[in-house]
């Protein structure tokens, strides 16, 4: 192949590979030759890759012998005996698997130790003796080894400690020259948003390595005296900065000027040769005032899978390279930059790689510059050897990269093995093809084409960092036919937004208290008095002070929101959708103040501030296209707004809550009233002023703190009032029912959330889940995880305790203004059930993390942590709303979901395991509205996790908030025409009971409405309803949105019409029905086919409402006040919409909506989806 602007140190290069590859061949033994040909093989068989992983990955999770061996018969059951194997491990592994259940004791550790066997080349044994044999005898072969570490994962900082004293003793050992260490493994809490604190910390810890390479000396084998080295590696793009200011940092202090040390950088971040170059000008300034060279390692860099679903999930671009042919560009560009001798001198190089073209191109470099002794030559350990044999003669010396782990944390291994065989099985990768590569072969040839035609990049290969996001920029508006898309997150690994939101928290910390007024009809008034707002950070402060409206304002609000509501109706829902996505610009423009307002108003953390701005944009844009998406599905139906809407937001979420609630509101073509919590007004005020800057009219959206007294109550009560949307307590939904039993109320209440932890999970990983979703907020989301209901295995497992302590005792806890702060004041003071949870033990309880109050803020506590929690105590069964996680032991998974099933609540729920038979077992029987499957079970994403609850955790007709649904409840729909239907597309049951329908009624202009709309709603179903649905499609997740049959509608209602229309809905649906009629009316003799059949008086229909157990009342005539009263108890839904022919709309009735969130990658190797979840 001939390539255009190839330099002659490229072709040169060529033959040098050539050359090196026949001597590897060459030299290659038999052995070698076999593990070659299995790799081979593996290439060719996904399947075994896939069990590969899969084997490796689960058969150390559980520690009971009978759990591996189900878990092996199962893997081998799905994926099949892998064909790489040689025929006798084949036959050994089919043997295993078929006795594993009878003798599960003899025949799993054996197994066990033989996946440990296997990797023993390419990770290193940590016991002592093994491990001195091990790097004694690639001594004698003179090579050289760098050690890395392995161990539990650093999820608190007792285990970042451990880990440092890891690494310090072997720097204390006299055979080890050599280590690696990531930052994030001697700091667990690294926070970019505090970024000087968190390099504080790694400085710290850094000094404590460097003073221990220093003080131990290397002899090496020719008699040489060195200190002991270190190099910085990293994985994550967000590790970049924070590494090299460490590093930078540390050494330039006096006491280190005389020790060199290295640090790593991937070739596939544009940024890294930016890195490099401003690292070199600064060791060579260094080197001026005396001090030693450092030295780069350059890699391509191997952990681009997770980059990449990272970049996805965050909806950020991603931060390496988009095709791989930049990567080989920049690595050689980095190489060549790195040996020029000027550069050389002050920055050793370390030539990572295992593709001989690239190899032998830093040889040719090296020799052509005459920086031989500055540049080395580095490969993995295990991989490969035959040609690092060929390296090392050529190259005059070889360093091994060497993962070292004990046995007892081999689990901890399993990421660096999944990427190697990622990496070696990646097509475009060397080392797909290195292990039977030969000379001319098409696979040599293709990777002598791929390695020159990099040369041909160069001159257009950008050094920009991919990632350019800058809040410093105004937002830019979006088009309203564009496709919905998610906002984007702050991306903190920048130092333009770490600067941004630094002057952002200065400046607000600073501000002097404002008055803020009501804003009524377009006026702003004092109200009837004050009140002071607070800040929880800052205990007896006045932060700001708000008017409070009395009966009057009330009164006039209403009055003013009636006579705007037609003319705001009259828009269309594409004008309307238009004015929303202004709002949505408007919102990100004024991110910064809205943060601030919430850190003062409510004690967020930044992150968690920067996210609701995200989430209330993205419910503007979301709600702006409800109307328009179904405009086709509805167009033989009228919509009527509620009309006025008082939305009656939580303090716990001050913006996006409220935000989504009042777009909705006014997406639907209502009027609205923005009552805020009393705890948030600064926010709500904030998000007011946001939407009338974005053209909202005043008189549509008004502001009116109120008292919550009679004041209150006359808003909530008002005839004029046409709906209210909630987020609180279910107490205050049942309170506001009790005042108005015809109150049209859409309410998301409370939540008792669990993360149920098998015996098969990655509990690493479901620690860090745990943590997340029980503390973050401070536990104060509706969502958060209360619960953590662990398999007995789990429960009783001390290491998992350790370490479950150890990340909640981590967290920094303090003022919100300090940006290291995790744990940050409630933002009430705490209420008598969180009081008693954060004070007392109740029978079997004890701690395993007491939480600690602070000394100068009532609000402030450390997380807390209860064992020992009881079925049906108080604990168990009481949304706390705070930090405190309580753990509780099941028997077994089934043990375990009838625990989480077992109380009034269905918000949120979790499972953490690598079972895919569990997770469709507990994804199929448990109760909540959104389900969570190896992941936090917070932080829900507007339009990828729709959130809403289940049971107790939802008063209304249920449509999820941020999902396709929300918008269509807020309102009537009316039926202005009949849609065509065929009858040929019912199914049989539905035709039969069509039949059935239509000989019981007698006019024809009835039976063609039934008769359409059963058509209507089978088009509807297979369409919409039966379907799974994943809009946002990220790399690594399936975020399923779906309709669940309710538990049981109970129906009332006396025209035949419209029963056989609920009776053919309900029936697509396969949703339970109880048909509850007058003594009077007329039962259809074959009606107890299709419904559970009640003849009761209405006294007899208010007492089965009073004793609930249905999820909602379908009825089309008026309902008396007593059986909305006894509706409202119990958590009943009446639907008293008029029933409709138009599938679309009259399906919902029938089904709760749930939204499945399961991460499919392990460690970005994406696993194959398994139907449901």
């Amino acid at each position: 192949m001939h390539v255009r602007g190839v330099p002659d140190e490229a072709r040169r290069a060529v033959a040098l590979a050539e050359a090196l590859l026949r001597e590897a061949r060459a030299g290659q033994t038999a052995d070698e030759h076999a593990q070659a040909r299995k790799l081979a093989r593996m290439m060719a068989d996904p399947h075994g890759k896939e069990l590969t992983i899969a084997l490796a990955d689960q058969a150390f999770r559980s520690h009971r012998p009978e759990r591996i061996a189900d878990q092996l018969a199962f893997l081998l059951e799905r994926y099949g005996v892998p064909q790489y194997m040689d025929w006798w491990e084949r036959v050994a592994l089919l043997l295993g698997g078929a006795m594993a259940h009878y003798l599960p004791s003899l025949v799993v550790p054996p197994i066990v130790a033989r996946l440990r066997h296997e990797t023993q080349n390419v990770i290193l044994p940590g016991e002592e003796e093994e491990l001195r044999d091990y790097i004694a005898s690639r001594r004698d072969a003179g090579l050289r080894l760098n050690l890395n570490q392995l161990g539990e994962a650093i999820l608190g900082e007792s285990e970042a400690a451990r880990r440092l004293q890891a690494y310090l003793a072997l720097l204390a050992r006299d055979d080890v020259e050599y280590i690696s260490v990531k930052v994030s493994s001697v700091f667990s809490q690294i926070d970019l948003v505090a970024f000087r604190a968190t390099v504080g910390h790694v400085a710290e810890r850094l000094r404590t390595l460097y003073r221990a390479a220093a003080r131990h000396r290397y002899r090496h084998p020719d008699g040489r005296v060195t200190p002991k080295f270190i190099n910085l590696d990293m994985e994550e793009y967000r590790d970049l900065d924070l590494t090299v200011t460490g590093f930078r940092e540390v050494l330039d202090e006096d006491e280190f000027l005389p020790l060199s040390a290295g640090i790593v950088l991937q070739a596939y971040l544009p940024d890294s040769h930016r890195v490099q170059r401003a690292l070199t000008e600064w060791a060579r300034g260094r080197r001026a005032r005396g001090g030693a060279p450092i030295k780069l390692r350059i890699v391509k860099g191997a952990n681009l899978a997770m980059e990449r679903i990272e970049a996805a999930v965050h909806d950020w671009p991603q931060a390496s390279y988009a095709i791989k042919a930049d990567v080989d560009a920049n690595y050689k560009r980095m190489l060549a930059y790195g040996c020029r001798p000027e550069h050389a001198e002050a920055v050793h190089l370390g030539v990572a790689s295992h593709n001989l073209f690239d190899i032998a191109y830093g040889l040719v470099l090296r020799e052509a510059h005459h920086v031989e002794p500055w540049v080395e030559f580095e490969m993995l350990e295990g991989m490969a050897n035959h040609q690092a044999r060929a390296v090392q003669a050529r190259a005059g010396g070889l360093l091994l990269y060497a993962p070292v782990v004990r046995a007892e944390d081999f689990h901890s291994a399993i990421a660096y093995l999944v990427r190697r065989l990622d990496e070696n099985t990646a097509p475009e990768n060397f080392l797909r093809h290195v292990f039977d590569l030969e000379p001319d072969s098409p696979e040599w040839n293709a990777e002598r084409d791929r390695f020159l035609a990099a040369f041909a990049r160069l001159d257009d290969l950008s050094d920009e960092p991919r990632r350019r996001q800058d809040r410093h920029e105004p937002e830019e508006s979006r088009a309203l036919d564009a496709p919905f898309a998610n906002d984007p997150e702050t991306d903190w690994t920048l130092p333009a937004n770490r600067a941004w939101i630094d002057a952002v928290v200065a400046r607000w910390r600073e501000r002097a208290p404002e008055s803020i007024p009501l804003q009524v009809g377009g006026e702003l008034l004092a109200g009837a008095r004050g009140q002071d707002g607070h800040d929880p950070s800052r205990p007896g402060a006045v932060a700001y002070r708000y008017a409070l409206a009395g009966a009057g304002e009330v009164d006039r609000a209403l009055t003013v929101a009636r006579q705007a509501q037609p003319a705001w109706a009259d828009r269309s829902p594409g004008e309307r959708g238009a004015l929303l996505e202004t709002c949505a610009t408007e919102l990100g423009r004024r991110r910064a103040d809205l943060i601030g307002a919430m850190i003062l108003d409510g004690a967020k953390t930044v992150i968690e501030a920067d996210v609701e701005v995200c989430e209330a944009i993205d419910f503007a844009r979301a709600y702006a296209r409800s109307l328009p998406d179904v405009a086709d599905d509805v167009r033989h139906c009228r919509f009527e707004p509620l009309g006025v809407v008082v939305v009656t937001p939580p303090w716990n979420f001050p913006l996006s809550i409220p935000a989504g609630g009042v777009l909705a509101a006014l997406a639907a073509g209502s009027a609205v009233i923005l009552k805020p919590a009393p705890e948030a007004v600064l926010v709500g005020w904030g998000l007011a002023q946001c939407l009338w800057e974005a053209g909202i009219p005043r008189e549509v959206l008004q502001f009116l703190p109120c008292p919550d007294d009679e004041v209150g109550r006359a808003l909530v009560t008002d005839a004029r009032v046409g709906g209210v949307i909630l987020t609180g307590s279910i107490e205050t939904a049942r309170l506001f029912l009790g005042w108005r039993p015809d109150l049209p109320l859409f309410a998301e209440t409370s939540g008792k959330n669990a993360i149920v932890v098998t015996a098969l999970a990655d509990r690493d990983q479901a620690i860090r889940d745990l943590v997340r979703s029980a503390f973050g907020h401070n536990g104060q989301k509706c969502s958060a995880a209360s619960l953590a209901i662990c398999e007995a295995e789990v429960y009783d497992d001390a290491a998992f305790r350790r370490q479950l302590r150890d990340a909640a005792a981590s967290l920094a806890v303090g003022s919100a203004w300090t940006p290291a702060s995790r744990v940050t004041p409630l933002t009430q003071p705490p209420g008598s059930a969180l009081r008693r949870a954060l004070t007392v033990l109740d029978e079997g309880e004890e701690w395993l993390l007491e939480p600690r109050p602070s000394a100068d803020n009532p609000r402030l506590f450390s997380p807390g942590i209860k064992l020992g929690v009881r079925p049906d105590s108080f604990f168990h069964r009481t949304e706390c709303f705070g930090p405190v996680l309580g753990l509780m032991r099941a028997d077994d998974l089934d043990h375990a979901i009838a625990l989480a099933n077992a109380q009034p609540f269905g918000l949120t729920s979790g499972l953490q395991t690598l079972d895919v038979r569990e997770i469709a077992r507990w994804v199929d029987r448990i109760e909540a509205g959104n389900l969570y499957v190896n992941r936090p079970i917070t932080g829900a994403i507007v339009n990828r996790q729709p959130f809403g609850g289940w049971k107790a955790s939802s008063v209304g007709p249920g449509a999820k908030a941020g999902g396709p649904g929300y918008v269509l409840q807020l309102g009537r729909w009316r039926q202005v025409s009949v849609p065509a239907g065929e009858r040929e597309a019912l199914a049989e049951p539905i035709a039969a009971l069509l039949e059935r329908c239509l000989g019981a009624l007698d006019d024809p202009g009835e039976c063609a409405l039934v008769t359409a709309s059963a058509a209507d709603c089978a088009r509807a179903w297979r369409r919409h309803f039966a379907l799974e649905h994943d809009p946002s499609a990220i790399p690594g997740e399936r975020n399923v949105f779906r309709y669940r049959p309710c538990r049981r509608v109970l129906v009332r209602g006396t025209t035949a019409a419209a029963l056989a229309q609920i009776l053919l809905a309900a029936a697509t649906t396969s949703t339970p029905l109880t048909v509850s009629l007058r003594p009077d009316a007329r039962v259809w003799p074959w009606l107890a086919e299709w419904a559970e059949v009640a003849v009761e008086s209405e006294a007899g229909f208010v007492d089965r409402l009073a004793q609930g157990g249905v999820d909602r009342v379908r009825a089309w005539e008026p309902v008396s006040t007593a059986a909305r009263a006894a509706a409202g108890g119990t958590g009943v839904t009446i639907i008293d919409a008029p029933v409709l022919a138009t599938g679309r709309l009259e399906l919902r009735w029938y089904l709760r909506e749930q939204a499945v969130s399961r991460i499919l990658h392990r460690y970005g190797s994406v696993t194959e989806p398994v139907p449901p979840a």
